[in-house]
């Protein structure tokens, strides 16, 4: 009599399966660059270059509406900032409050996104330093570490200040976090401006 063939509990459904449960389950395994790519490639940021002026950017986002000026020195002439209304403030996997885009002279150069959260009676970690730290290890899987990283404490009030610089070629990225003083509100800012241009 011949040997029944043995037969696999699981087959071939079940270890594709397992392997999908596995990157479920621990995203680190899947490749930096299909987890970031949200702070651009240099050009510029979404579907706006660097340069866009204002029209061009109203085509791609016709939501665009002017919210307010910024004004560096009297020399210069004074920044606009558009936000777009509706859309997701949603940066790195991050929900920021708001999402601010920048334009110099009727061109884009800068985004800011931005977030507030409170402190509590229990809270460790707040949801602003928790971004941070994780913004940290996103942006610097794509971009390497960063060409500078600051923490310094305000002894006033015993908050912590955190920054993180990268230079590259088109762009600097500043992620600053300003831990609670007076309001018991800390600050997170994501910067993204055209290399170059100040603030």
């Amino acid at each position: 009599m011949g040997k029944k063939p043995v037969s696999h509990r699981f087959g071939y459904e079940g270890y594709l399966l397992g392997a999908l449960l596995v990157l479920l389950l621990f995203p680190s395994l899947v490749p930096a660059q299909t987890a970031t790519g949200d702070v651009g490639t240099g050009e510029g940021f979404g579907n706006l270059k660097w340069g866009d002026t204002v029209d061009q950017a109203l085509r791609v986002h016709p939501d665009l509406h002017f919210e307010g000026y910024r004004i560096v020195t009297e020399k210069q002439e004074p920044s606009r900032m558009y936000r777009r209304k509706g859309a997701s403030n949603r940066v790195e996997g991050v929900n920021f409050d708001s999402l601010e885009y920048w334009f110099r002279g009727d061109r884009f150069y800068e985004i800011r996104a931005v977030l507030r959260s409170r402190i509590g009676p229990r809270t460790l970690v707040t949801e602003a330093e928790r971004s941070f730290d994780m913004l940290v290890g996103r942006i610097g899987r794509a971009y390497g570490k960063p060409k500078e990283y600051n923490v310094k404490y305000v002894t006033e009030y015993l908050a912590v200040i955190k920054e993180a610089r990268w230079e590259r070629p088109g762009m600097t990225i500043l992620l600053r976090y300003n831990g609670a003083a007076k309001e018991n509100v800390d600050r997170l800012t994501l910067d993204i401006r055209k290399q170059g241009e100040a603030p």
